[in-house]
């Protein structure tokens, strides 16, 4: 799909969707009604959760930002970690380097939660990395799962859902911040899927819409500012702390309805 933030021009946007959409197997007036909606909300909060993109018997492709520019992550907010210069959480830029082996042989693996659990280090596909593309908002890639995996098959209708995030994994020894949290080098090692992503913007209304399901207060959360440099307020930290135990409730409620 195009970007609609790379259009000034309605029209123009509309020329390129429909067809698109067309093309991926939606109906005239589904294609016009799908894209004059993402036009409509080209301008909204970031919803970043994993969207599937094609789907084979063998493999189902999904795709979203594997990092985000800007905007400090939630685990850095809610601990006790200070940066050098007193503010707290790390951020990726557009300057942020991620070359690594595994992205220099083109795939990295995708586990589930960072591989804890009851499924240890079993592989649920691939991510691949010659689909890599850099905007203003981050570095988007597609990922290959394995759609004869059980695990993945469960998976599925979450993500359709809107509620599968994914944490980038970098290789330790290599990783570089800067003073004020800023990450110089992510040399990126393996993507996580998961319901409890450390990036703010990963949340989505789907998200708020299973809390609420659920009787899980959340406060209300607003996107931080890209790339600041002054300590978070402590209305913001407590707000951001209160989004991070909602989700890890929801990632247990899911685990205790899968089994």
């Amino acid at each position: 799909m195009p970007n609609p933030n790379d259009y000034e021009i309605q029209e123009d946007w509309m020329t390129d969707c429909v067809p698109t959409r067309i093309d991926e197997g939606d109906e005239q007036d589904q294609a016009v009604a799908a894209c004059i909606n993402i036009w409509e909300n080209r301008n909204k909060a970031m919803d970043n959760a994993l969207k599937a993109i094609s789907r084979t018997d063998d493999e189902l492709v999904v795709g979203n930002y594997i990092v985000v520019f800007g905007g400090r992550d939630l685990e850095g907010v809610g601990s006790d970690t200070i940066n050098p210069d007193g503010s707290k959480g790390e951020y990726f830029t557009k300057s942020t380097v991620f070359d690594s082996p595994y992205t220099r042989a083109g795939s990295l693996y995708v586990d589930w939660e960072h591989a804890e659990g009851e499924l240890g280090d079993e592989i649920l596909g691939l991510v691949n990395w010659k689909t890599a593309r850099v905007d203003d908002k981050g570095v988007f890639v597609e990922r290959v799962l394995n759609r004869r995996n059980q695990y993945v098959q469960w998976l599925e209708s979450l993500i359709d859902a809107g509620l599968i995030g994914n944490s980038s994994e970098a290789v330790p020894d290599g990783v570089q911040k800067a003073a004020d949290g800023a990450i110089e080098r992510w040399p990126l090692y393996r993507d996580s899927l998961t319901v409890q992503p450390m990036e703010p913007r990963m949340i989505t209304e789907n998200y708020i819409q299973a809390f609420k399901a659920l009787g899980i207060t959340v406060p209300e959360h607003k996107e931080p500012e890209p790339e600041p440099t002054e300590a978070t307020p402590e209305g913001a930290e407590a707000s951001v702390v209160a989004v991070g135990r909602a989700k890890v409730h929801l990632f247990n409620f899911l685990n205790d309805w899968r089994s």
